[in-house]
């Protein structure tokens, strides 16, 4: 992992000021040039996107061919967002339901947006406020947690568009001195990606801000995007085959299992359990952990290390001791320098064990059999969480009923752990505040509202 030099408060405020100027110069161009200029500025950056993926393995050791992808899919993505920016920013006229009043409603950007972003899919969590942010017209700060080289490429990018510096910039700075940003400087409002306890944090530190008069903008809304422990439910009358190499490969192992968003609770019904856990205890030994330079591996070593595979592993322990089968994997071995936790497949899980309460942020899985649709109707919401729920069925009314009962942001219907620009990305409950990421919502979520109310001349 890379080591970054800290800069002081002073040297980050300094930051936040010259973003401020910037601000107002890059608000004044229109949202056609500034989506021009979006797009050329993403045209610089693909030739290199190979040196940064080997970067990010450095950093956080996402396996090489993970971290291209995740590149590559998320210039793809920003690239989108540009469409999407005329829809999610245009004015709206609204009828008047009479003819004395012409009523409007403008979208103005806030202003400087403080962006702090985590280490498991660096480009992609940045890339969701930072897009939106630039085409509506605010400029960014942003902070990124050990992995500096994702935080260089998106300052590369796009701090210089259209001849104007400060656009984006990179903050390398400690927790205490993030809080003093959020306390003292000129910033209008927080996007934050990460866990309970941190969004938990921002939220305290913000809300004392409040007290200090001399801020134009003492109430900041934040945009909390937190943990997740994802349900899924394969129904009877999915295909166990197929059900399981999406939930397993992409699902559970995608990222070696350190994901927000992927499934850390299974439900089966015991009709399809049989072929679907004999399909998915093949994956999981099939999975090729190793070097996150090596392109044949899929698996890299867990960042954080032997801290992170304890913890894992005391929630395996925890549930084991309660009753919980191991079918494979739950043990730990040695390759290419590092030290893995094998892909763990558990059975006869329940609701009360720790590893179906906490977030389990690695390749382990936990699944319970369930009789019929009822009973996992009734599992499947988490009493804290709530980002996405997947559901593997073809059955109409079983579809309208999660839809109407299922507390999450997200619901998908044969498919998970996938993100796409066009709908909005929010957690419910523990997962976060609701403030929308992408679709036109995302652009909502960081400009102001400005209603135009015009009385018209008398006929």
């Amino acid at each position: 992992m890379t080591e970054q030099a800290l800069e002081t408060f002073e040297s980050a405020n300094v930051k936040v000021i010259n973003a401020v100027a910037a601000q107002q110069s890059w608000a004044k161009i229109q949202l056609e040039m500034r989506q021009k200029l979006f797009l050329q500025a993403l045209d610089t950056i693909e030739p290199d996107l190979d040196r940064y993926a080997s970067r990010i393995s450095d950093e956080m050791f996402k396996p090489v061919t993970q971290a291209r992808q995740e590149l590559a899919g998320g210039v793809a993505k920003l690239r989108r967002l540009c469409d999407l920016a005329e829809d999610g920013l245009r004015e709206r006229s609204i009828s008047a339901g009479g003819k004395d009043f012409d009523f409007r409603i403008r979208r103005i950007p806030k202003g400087v947006i403080y962006t702090i972003a985590p280490w498991n899919y660096p480009f992609f969590t940045a890339l969701n406020s930072i897009g939106p942010a630039l085409l509506a017209g605010n400029v960014v700060v942003l902070k990124h947690e050990n992995t500096p080289s994702v935080g260089e490429l998106f300052q590369r990018i796009f701090n210089s568009m259209g001849g104007i510096n400060g656009l984006c910039q990179l903050l390398s700075i400690d927790i205490p001195t993030s809080n003093r940003v959020i306390l003292e400087s000129s910033i209008d409002h927080i996007v934050f990606t990460g866990s309970v306890a941190g969004g938990a944090s921002i939220s305290r530190v913000a809300a004392q801000r409040a007290a200090n008069p001399l801020l134009r903008e003492g109430f900041l809304q934040v945009s909390l995007e937190l943990g997740g422990s994802d349900a899924a439910y394969v129904a009877a009358d999915a295909d166990p085959i197929a059900a399981a190499r999406m939930l397993v490969s992409t699902g559970r192992l995608h990222n070696s299992g350190q994901s927000c968003c992927a499934i850390k609770r299974l439900f089966l019904h015991r009709t399809i359990a049989e072929p679907f856990l004999a399909e998915a205890k093949i994956l999981m030994e099939a999975a090729v952990s190793g070097n996150p330079h090596d392109p044949q591996t899929e698996l890299g070593p867990l960042y954080g290390g032997l801290a992170a595979i304890n913890s894992l592993m005391e929630l395996v322990e925890d549930a084991v001791a309660s009753g919980a089968r191991i079918e494979t994997g739950g043990s730990t071995f040695e390759k290419d320098g590092f030290t893995f936790l094998r892909p763990t497949l558990m059975t006869g899980v329940t609701t009360r064990m720790r590893v179906m309460q906490e977030e389990p942020f690695g390749p382990v899985l936990p699944v319970a059999v369930v009789a019929n649709d009822e009973e996992a109707l009734g599992l499947i919401n988490h009493p804290l969480f709530g980002l996405t729920t997947s559901v593997f069925t073809h059955n109409p009314a079983l579809q309208e009923r999660i839809l109407v009962e299922a507390r999450s942001g997200t619901i998908y219907f044969n498919w998970c752990n996938d993100v796409h620009p066009e709908v909005a990305w929010s957690g419910w409950g523990r997962s976060g505040n609701g403030m929308a990421a992408m679709s036109e919502l995302g652009f909502q979520s960081l400009t102001r509202a400005q209603s135009i109310v015009k009385a018209l001349p008398s006929a």
